[in-house]
């Protein structure tokens, strides 16, 4: 059976398939740039900022996880591998202030951005995946680096991630201007919890 089911959806993004697995997104240009040429900026509240290239995106520890991918108009994708850097790690390195207590996630085409809790980004399960299903992560879906919230969801996993900032506000994310909720819990799903 199709590893997704479709809903009818709003018409303020662009939509197409890639797999079984629909692509969303707000950009004008998805960006299509490999690890080896993408920089990672870590900045804000933090004690040490961090420029990550892929060498040193290479020297961090490594994590995976399979989850169920949920939407926010209905349909969901069970079963998802992601591996790449548990968000937690990154921030470790970076050492949040005291005064820090959001976390903003800024993607390359500058359009898109979306904000979580410090205490949310420190999940063990949430990763700036690299790898989708035991490949390269392809750039429909977000590639070569998206933030993946298990516990939230599919809008606040900010694809292209170019920049981390942590601040002692929150941001109000793209679609949060739309009217989306600022939280977006998956339904009946808690922060750790297997699907």
């Amino acid at each position: 059976p199709p590893r997704s089911t479709l809903f009818p959806y709003t018409t303020l993004f662009r939509s197409t398939m890639v797999s079984a697995f629909p692509v969303r997104t707000a950009e004008d240009d998805q960006p299509d740039v490999p690890l080896s040429q993408w920089t990672l900026r870590v900045d804000g509240l933090v004690a040490r900022p961090l420029t990550v290239d892929a060498a040193a995106w290479a020297r961090l520890p490594r994590g995976a996880e399979t989850r169920d991918f949920h939407c926010v108009e209905g349909w969901s994708v069970d079963k998802v591998r992601w591996a790449g850097v548990r968000l937690a790690d990154l921030l470790h390195e970076a050492g949040p202030l005291p005064a820090a207590t959001f976390v903003t996630f800024h993607a390359l085409g500058g359009t898109y951005s979306d904000s979580l809790t410090l205490a949310e980004s420190l999940d063990p399960e949430v990763m700036l995946a690299d790898t989708l299903d035991g490949a390269p992560l392809p750039h429909e879906h977000g590639g070569p680096l998206r933030l993946v919230v298990p516990s939230q969801l599919g809008y606040k996993n900010v694809k292209w991630v170019t920049r981390v900032e942590l601040s002692g506000a929150r941001e109000i994310g793209y679609w949060e201007h739309y009217g989306y909720a600022v939280e977006a819990p998956v339904p009946g799903r808690h922060v750790g919890s297997n699907p």
